[in-house]
């Protein structure tokens, strides 16, 4: 009679496990296109910082420095010394470079990719007077250049300083627009041509027919004008010591303004979702009005506003100019038309600034897509 040898199953060792887990995550359809949609993204934020920088290169030369202030130097100091101040300002703005020689389009996209690429590197940012000798280093990762409209402070840092304050003001209002519009919009789609509807349907056309630069004026002078006790209340300008009380009049404007693009996306879409066939079969099996509404038809038609909220968030920072700039607050909506003076543009403010908000509506909308798998598991992401 032979024997019989039981052998054990090889058990395999961490190494392997760790690679069929690395095989089994870069083969999943998910990862493949997340890592398409990064790809694509990368080649489109550097298409795209190619086409601004070129663009700004075809401004004239007069657009980089200040005329009446050559002009004064020239009359004081001499030809010499004008022409040293514009040659600064070129060589500032990347148009020459330190023997005056004009440096190419090509040679200036490449300068600036090579800045916002995430490797380390050091950027020269100070020259002695003759741009002979580089005094001055910068050391980092991404270099994003320094605004000549802010007295030459890094671009990012100024980004970084205002963005607090515009995404407080844009989150708070996305909070109560949500917490307005939905409930409003669910209601005008229970009954339409109902008394809810119509109400909401003279709303959202009033609040159409108000333009907003001018609904913002009226209400910064309405609100300025309330006093107590011999005292403005709200302010005509954001005051940093009374944020609380000064940021009321700006946040009502926006959030009275934001509700019915909200309110008018859930109205339609359940209006539509309750003429659907899973709603009539649902009414067939006999189940209540309530419960086909809310645990079937709201939960279809709050997908397309669930898509919005990674960008929503995203955008937050970005600011808003109109409120921003009428009652004063320092946030990041008016950087960009700051960087755009007509007079002098800043090279660096605009080439950091498309960039950032290039990339940040990128991420915007490969967030919304994968946000949209998680609420709708009838959307795939691959074919």
């Amino acid at each position: 009679m032979e024997a019989v040898i039981e052998t054990k199953p090889r058990k395999d060792n961490w190494f392997f496990k760790s690679l069929r887990a690395i095989r089994a995550f870069f083969t999943n359809p998910t990862t493949l296109y997340i890592l398409k949609r990064i790809g694509s993204s990368l080649i489109t934020i550097v298409l795209l910082a190619a086409l601004v920088t070129a663009l700004l290169r075809l401004l004239p030369d007069e657009k980089f420095y200040s005329n009446s202030l050559y002009m004064k130097i020239l009359g004081k100091a001499g030809e010499k010394a004008a022409n040293n101040y514009k040659w600064s300002q070129l060589f500032e703005a990347g148009i020459v470079d330190k023997n005056n020689n004009r440096v190419s389009i090509f040679e200036s996209i490449g300068k600036f990719l090579y800045y916002i690429i995430p490797i380390p590197k050091q950027i020269p940012i100070r020259w002695s007077a003759d741009y002979s000798e580089v005094l001055k280093y910068w050391n980092g990762l991404i270099y994003f250049g320094k605004s000549s409209k802010f007295d030459n402070a890094f671009v990012l840092d100024i980004f970084k300083e205002r963005c607090g304050i515009s995404f407080l003001i844009s989150m708070i209002t996305v909070v109560f627009t949500y917490l307005i519009s939905v409930p409003m919009g669910i209601a005008m789609a229970k009954k339409p041509g109902g008394t809810a509807d119509k109400i909401g349907n003279i709303f959202v056309v009033l609040n159409y027919a108000i333009p907003a630069i001018v609904f913002y004026l009226i209400m910064n002078k309405a609100f300025g004008l309330i006093n107590i006790d011999g005292k403005s209340f709200f302010n005509f300008k954001y005051n940093k010591s009374n944020p609380v009380i000064t940021l009321i009049p700006p946040l009502f404007c926006m959030i009275f303004l934001s509700i019915p693009g909200v309110v008018i996306w859930v109205r339609r879409f359940m209006t539509d979702e309750l003429s659907s066939d899973y709603v009539k079969f649902a009414r067939s099996k006999g189940l209540s009005e309530q419960t086909i509404f809310y645990k079937h038809v709201f939960r279809n038609a709050v997908v397309p506003l669930v898509r919005n909220i990674p960008a929503t968030l995203i955008f937050a920072f970005v600011g808003s100019y109109y409120v921003e700039t009428i009652w004063g607050i320092p946030g990041t909506g008016n950087m960009l038309i700051t960087f755009l003076s007509v007079q002098n543009p800043d090279v660096q403010g605009i080439q950091s600034l498309t960039v950032i908000y290039g990339a940040m509506s990128i991420l915007a909308f490969l967030l919304g897509d994968i946000v949209t798998v998680f609420f709708d598991p009838r959307i795939k992401l691959t074919d």
